[in-house]
């Protein structure tokens, strides 16, 4: 595909939007190889309304002869209606992503890939972490916008005048005192089935999931014996959270503590607004070490790409482009209070004076970032089976690791491979 180059985007797009044709349709080659412009309507996929108006009337502001056309879509849900979408010719130019959806995404050759110009621009900018997931042999498919991972959520009222808890040690023997099962009145209460939240269990006792590079799916990990010990004290903690997996949803988890509650919960940085909302006297910080072992969290980006159907490449890599700048960056923190991916988080808005964001980012330095090969969209129902099982007792640990193998083999195998 022929691009214009970025030096020259903000002269050329314009007065080649206006020039365009809209008979031309995304995905077909000819269109590509003309630069794409094929209608001078841009249509993007992003996730939240007050977000997604103001940065469109930012960017008119820089390119006001572009007709910009927002749908609001969730952004797990945007790779499969992209493939569906896309050759029908009614997908969007932009979309967004969770990062661990790329490896899928570009194996069904749905991103288009940007040109050495953009990827040494952000190879400058961006960190280096986040630009290796939406990289694959050396190509960029897309630019990370957002980070983000979980930490530990404390209420300082009902925390008193005890310490924070910087270890579970301390969390158990505050919860010795403060529980009452009666009054299901429990000091740390978290959803303890779900995978993406407990993955932490695990890294604790030195587990690695797809080997230690995290992109060999042939070994997900999850027979480990490494595995085996996070899982087993995960399990413990039954002794300060007595309740079964369908009692420990979202509601009486997070929700409870985002009313004022929970002393202690796991969480991200989505919950901050409501917790704030609600005037609760909150504060965040790493989570606790495991028997003096500060363990890795699940990290994510979320990513923008240019779909390889859409018909206004140049307008569309304009858009991306401006979503990672410091403005962009800038007015995504103000209206939705997400982490950038910018190296220095100073440029951006007041990040460095947000304490809760700063207590997520005390974390953020033991993050595994979810991997990006193709085959992680697999291990899901695997590693939520480790936890379920074992914390209702219906399996014993030998049999929970067995039965995630099994989990995993089965979606190996729906999806087309084997071990």
């Amino acid at each position: 595909m022929k691009k214009i180059g970025f030096l020259g985007f903000s002269m050329a797009l314009v007065a080649l939007l206006g020039a365009c044709s809209k008979s031309q349709s995304g995905g077909d080659a000819a269109a590509r190889s003309s630069g794409g412009s094929g209608s001078s309507e841009l249509v993007v996929w992003m996730d939240n309304d007050e977000w997604a108006e103001a940065v469109i009337a930012a960017f008119k502001q820089k390119y006001p002869d572009v007709a910009v056309s927002y749908q609001k879509v969730g952004n797990v849900d945007t790779r499969g209606k992209v493939s569906l979408d896309g050759p029908a010719g009614i997908g969007p130019d932009v979309f967004l992503m969770p990062h661990d959806h790329i490896g899928l995404a570009v194996a069904d050759g749905l991103c288009e890939p940007f040109d050495a110009e953009l990827q040494g621009k952000y190879a400058q900018t961006m960190l280096e972490a986040s630009i290796k997931t939406c990289t694959a042999k050396g190509t960029l498919y897309a630019v990370p916008i957002s980070t983000e991972n979980i930490a530990f959520f404390y209420n300082k009222d009902l925390l008193g005048d005890k310490p924070v808890p910087r270890s579970f040690e301390e969390i158990i023997a505050f919860a010795q005192e403060y529980n009452n099962p009666a009054q299901n009145k429990w000091a740390l209460r978290w959803q303890v089935d779900d995978a993406y939240l407990n993955y932490f269990f695990l890294t604790a006792f030195g587990a690695n999931i797809f080997g230690p590079n995290m992109d060999d799916y042939r070994n997900p990990g999850f027979d480990s014996p490494e595995v085996a010990q996070g899982m087993e004290f995960h399990q413990s903690l039954r002794a300060i959270y007595n309740v079964n997996v369908a009692d420990a949803d979202g509601n009486a988890t997070v929700v409870a503590f985002q009313n004022g509650e929970v002393p202690f919960t796991f969480t991200g940085p989505w919950s901050i607004a409501d917790a704030k909302k609600n005037g609760v006297n909150f504060g965040v910080t790493k989570l606790p070490t495991i028997k003096g072992v500060q363990p890795r969290c699940f990290s994510g980006n979320i990513i923008a790409a240019v779909s390889s159907y859409a018909k206004n490449f140049d307008a569309a890599f304009a858009f991306v482009d401006f979503l990672a700048s410091v403005e962009g960056q800038t007015i995504q923190f103000n209206k939705t209070g997400k982490l950038t991916t910018l190296k220095d988080p100073s440029l951006v808005g007041t990040i460095s004076e947000d304490p809760y964001l700063m207590g997520i980012a005390e974390q953020s330095p033991y993050v595994d970032l979810m991997p990006i090969i193709p085959e992680a969209n697999q291990m899901w129902g695997g590693l939520k089976d480790l936890f379920t099982f074992t914390w209702d007792k219906t399996l014993t640990t030998a049999e929970a690791q067995a039965k995630a193998m099994d989990t995993y083999d089965t979606a190996l195998q729906m999806a087309g491979k084997k071990r």
